[in-house]
């Protein structure tokens, strides 16, 4: 049985809007970003007519039907008449965003278009006359379909297929061979899979229902994050082909897929996006700025500036961090350019929208929350950043730096603050200090330091500040919360606010918060404590 090949994508979304973006963008990053979707599909089609596979299997959400475009559904049909002129097959499921009832049905589709409909159906692909591989699908007929589909599917023995010179519409049954690829494509939700937010509410399923079909690899879409569930069957979600938002930073594109004779299956991720979200993090340092890191691979180290050490008023600090966070920036965006296949077609990224968090710990913290700050450093990154090549634009900048403090001889303190502490640290599911054996901690002034510290005129520009922790230019990373721990606290500390009429309306209960968000809260409360109790 010869190989298979297709590709695989889902959630276009064509002519979808960009989420967290400002009005104020300048004409030429907002004309890319209206034409973002667009490339992307054309990109697809481009990509097909380079690889010649067998067919385009597309999962659902090509366009979201609350928009009513009717661009984006011209646009499709016309990428698709391309693709069949050149022999690819098209498979269509819709989804939840562009269900059977949006279509516009006085568009005329080249024959072939295959378009599921609300009830399973299988069709063959043939050559030279043979049969190599079966493509099962179904489509979403309303924007609320909560039936598990995929307990429809089953693997299929014989096929209906046109029959050669006969009126168009006449089919013969004909015998599948053992080793044809048998293919699912459908728009649903697997279990609680990475990315998902709505788990149980669109065509939910579980692996376990895919993998009793028998089906060879499952075409899904829904879930905008690339990821591969399981192989043997492959279970996989090509992500959305353009990120629309911070939370779908990182490549986007589709897969190329081949069912070897063998049965065997190789799969490869093609980027895309013509316009990418990164997340980029920059440490600053116990002098100003102090090391660099990002996301992805992006980051790396840089050493501190020994101009900025003493600076009274932190300019010069700000001034460096602006370079250094233009620097990682740039790195990532060199990298989304080195990202193509050897022999792909090159795909360059027309701009970046960049997330910028600052962590660590330095007396650039207390600068960084002064009044306007962040936000004159957010105008002076998004003029830079209009100058670069590709494109840059920060959304926003994530603010993850503290004081220039040992919270651990904090904690030992016999006072209110090394109490507030040592609860904050329980919650952590760190091991209490015992109270009273630690000095009071440096706060970053020269005059707090102790007697057994270095003298400034001796100490390297980038050596840990007096008092600071052993590896404070390392990123300021928090251990695991002790779950439990952390939602007995907010239990007791957040009932009068969540839990009240006017709380429970706007905010929801409490215990619904994900860990990670009542770690963020123990973090934003545990500083108030320190500037508040440990004021100048």
């Amino acid at each position: 049985m010869p190989a298979f090949r297709f590709v695989h994508a889902a959630d276009l979304h064509l002519d979808a809007a960009f989420a967290g973006v400002s009005r104020d963008l300048s004409p030429r990053l907002a004309d890319r970003l209206h034409r973002a979707t667009f490339t992307a599909w054309e990109r697809l089609v481009e990509l097909c007519l380079a690889e010649r596979p067998d067919a385009l299997l597309i999962a659902g959400d090509v366009h979201n039907h609350e928009d009513g475009s009717l661009r984006a559904q011209v646009a499709l049909r016309d990428g698709c008449a391309r693709l069949v002129d050149a022999g690819v097959r098209v498979f269509i499921a819709h989804g939840n965003h562009d269900p059977l009832t949006s279509r516009v049905h006085s568009l005329h589709w080249p024959d072939g278009v295959t378009v599921f409909g609300p009830q399973v159906e299988s069709h063959a692909v043939t050559r030279d006359g043979r049969v190599v591989a079966v493509v099962h699908g179904i489509s979403h007929e309303t924007d609320r379909e909560g039936r598990n589909l995929a307990k429809r599917f089953a693997r299929a023995a014989t096929v209906q297929t046109p029959i050669q010179g006969m009126v168009p519409g006449m089919v013969q049954d004909v015998d599948v061979p053992p080793g044809a690829a048998q293919i699912g494509v459908l728009h649903c939700n697997v279990g609680t899979t990475p990315g998902s937010r709505d788990t149980g509410r669109y065509a939910p399923c579980t692996l376990d229902d895919l993998t009793a079909t028998g089906l060879d690899y499952w075409a899904l879409g829904h879930i905008h994050l690339p990821q591969v569930l399981r192989t043997r069957p492959h279970v996989v979600y090509p992500g959305s082909t353009q990120g629309l938002h911070i939370n779908e930073d990182g490549p986007r594109g589709c897969h190329l897929v081949t069912v070897h004779d063998d049965g065997e299956v190789e799969t490869a991720f093609r980027p895309l996006a013509p316009v990418r979200w990164q997340v980029v993090e920059v440490a600053i340092g116990t002098n100003g700025i102090d090391g660099i890191g990002g996301a992805g691979g992006t980051g790396g180290a840089g050493a501190s500036d020994a101009d900025d050490a003493g600076t009274p008023d932190g300019a010069a600090s700000l001034e460096a961090l602006h370079g250094r966070i233009l620097e990682a920036m740039e790195r990532a965006a060199a990298g989304d350019a080195a990202g193509s296949e050897p022999g792909a077609p090159a795909f360059p990224v027309e701009a970046t929208l960049f997330r910028v968090i600052l962590h660590g710990r330095g007396p650039l913290d207390r600068h960084l929350r002064r009044p306007g700050a962040l936000e004159g450093l957010l105008e002076m990154l998004r003029e830079a950043g209009a100058s670069l090549d590709p494109l840059a634009w920060v959304k926003d900048i994530e603010l993850r730096t503290r004081p220039d403090v040992d919270m651990d001889a904090l904690r030992r303190r016999d006072d209110l603050l090394g109490e507030v502490l040592r609860v904050a640290a329980a919650a952590r599911g760190l091991p209490e200090p015992p109270a009273g054996d630690g000095a009071a901690c440096p706060t970053g002034r020269p005059d707090a330091a102790p007697p057994d510290a270095a003298a400034p005129d001796t100490a390297s520009p980038d050596a840990p500040s007096p008092g600071a922790p052993p590896d404070a230019t390392s990123p300021d990373t928090s251990p695991l919360p002790d779950t439990a721990a952390l939602r007995a606290l907010a239990a007791a500390v957040l009932a009068p606010l969540y839990d009240g009429p006017r709380g429970r309306r706007f905010l929801g209960p409490s215990d619904a918060l994900a860990p990670e968000d009542l770690a963020a809260l123990l973090d934003d409360a545990e500083r108030i404590c320190c500037d508040m109790l440990e004021a100048d």
